[in-house]
């Protein structure tokens, strides 16, 4: 530990107030500091106290009132480590304090709450570190003026591809006896091998694939192009090196193949018979107005979604900066932990799903790192703008989302102000003045 670094630490414990000169180790990189700590000897008898004193209260022991029981009988009835956990975070939480009081930390370019890492916990010491992130110093950036390419709607092609889509549901398979080509179904039986083994999952009968969907790994579908009903043929494939399956994964598989059939997909006529059966109405002229008056809606809107997200990576682009490696693991860190969270909530076990994967939660992390920064940054450039030229929503603004949802709802707006949860109006406020901020870009810049 270097001692060129010292912290005053003030503890008020009870009715006293002590002093104390902790030394510190500082290790500084672009925008990250970590400060490490050892608290020990007369600073962590003093922390301690204070947690005993905060804590006693929580103990039942017989023969006492609750919190009057002598901490030496506490910890004869619940161990003599039992104010330990309370201890260190005492001791963090005024190391902490020292460090703002002090102003060691420049609170006012703080990224995030530092975090904190304990490397060593017992009775009598406790060794930390608080690594903190801090904002990029930016004086200027540039945001205004830019050329950004508008993104169009394409109702034209959401018509195709919708109709498309339903004239294939409504189709139907049907054998024929040629070569199999691209966009047929076959069924057939295959056996997989790698080095003359065979291997889990590599086994199937009359399993039907429909060649060119992709469906099974690369270069399997097309060398059973040119094959006939009854025909044999080994397809050798590569797994890629990053399959899910790790003992799979880059390897070099040969698959025994049997083609039982093949059909060929028939498509029905695009007429009135058509869209009465896929749809209420009895002509095809008028379904295809339905799907273009939805498509229309749909895809005005998306095409607004994207213009903005093409302003925010215009104004990425423009405006390159460094933010902390700290804030970057932190932000992958959430999105992480925001997939578990979904994922769980559908019944799949994270472990599960990362053993099927191959992964561990640090690949995932280390995975998510790119995007994490792009949001970092995309976030500080946001709040930038949002200040310097004094966005903000207003009552106004916020009673008239309000009314919109309540009507949504089908409830009046009063009664939906009642029942929103502090939440729903962070995530209000937070739509509206996203809205703002794109409002202003999309003024302010050459959009065309």
């Amino acid at each position: 530990m270097s001692n060129n670094n010292s912290l005053k630490v003030t503890v008020k414990c009870g009715k006293d107030t002590k002093e104390f000169d902790l030394s510190y180790d500082l290790k500084k990189s672009p925008l990250t500091e970590v400060y490490s700590f050892v608290v020990e000897g007369d600073l962590w008898n003093v922390c301690s106290e204070c947690a005993f004193i905060a804590n006693k209260g929580k103990f039942n022991v017989v023969g006492f009132r609750k919190g009057h029981a002598p901490r030496s009988v506490i910890e004869n009835n619940y161990g003599k480590d039992v104010f330990v956990a309370d201890t260190e975070e005492v001791a963090v939480n005024e190391v902490y304090n020292a460090l703002m009081e002090t102003k060691t930390i420049d609170a006012e370019r703080l990224a995030m709450r530092p975090a904190l890492d304990v490397s060593t916990l017992e009775n009598g010491k406790v060794a930390f570190s608080l690594t903190v992130a801090y904002l990029p110093e930016v004086t200027e950036l540039k945001y205004t003026g830019l050329d950004i390419e508008k993104v169009l709607p394409d109702v034209d092609g959401a018509v195709e591809r919708e109709i498309a889509a339903a004239r294939d549901r409504a189709g139907y398979w049907n054998a024929v006896e040629r070569v199999a080509k691209d966009g047929d179904q076959l069924n057939l039986d295959y056996s997989g091998s790698i080095d003359g083994v065979k291997f889990d999952g590599g086994t199937a009968e009359k399993q039907n694939l429909v060649l060119g969907s992709g469906s099974f790994i690369p270069g399997f579908e097309d060398q059973l192009i040119g094959t006939k009903a009854g025909e044999s043929k080994d397809v050798v494939v590569k797994f890629p090196d990053d399959y899910h399956a790790e003992n799979l994964a880059g390897k070099e598989a040969v698959f025994a193949c049997k083609v039982n059939s093949i059909s060929e997909k028939v498509l029905p006529e695009l007429d009135d018979d058509f869209a009465k059966d896929v749809s209420e109405f009895d002509t095809f002229e008028a379904y295809k107005a339905d799907v273009r008056k939805k498509a229309e809606e749909r895809e005005v809107k998306n095409a607004e979604i994207a213009t903005s997200n093409r302003i925010i990576e215009t104004l990425v682009k423009n405006n390159p900066i460094e933010v902390s490696e700290a804030l970057i693991e932190n932000r992958a860190y959430r999105m992480l932990q925001d997939m578990k969270t979904r994922m769980e909530s559908q019944g799949i076990p994270f472990a599960t799903y990362l053993q099927y994967i191959g992964k561990t939660e640090a690949d995932m992390i280390e995975g998510y790192k790119a995007e994490a920064k792009e949001r970092e940054i995309t976030r500080f450039i946001m709040t930038y703008i949002v200040e310097k030229e004094n966005l903000q929503v207003t009552q106004a603004d916020f009673d008239a989302a309000i009314e919109v949802r309540a009507a949504s709802a089908g409830k009046k707006a009063g009664d939906y102000r009642r029942n929103m949860t502090q939440d729903e109006a962070d995530y209000i406020l937070n739509t509206l003045m996203t809205d703002k901020l794109i409002k202003f870009l999309s003024d302010n810049n050459n959009i065309k």
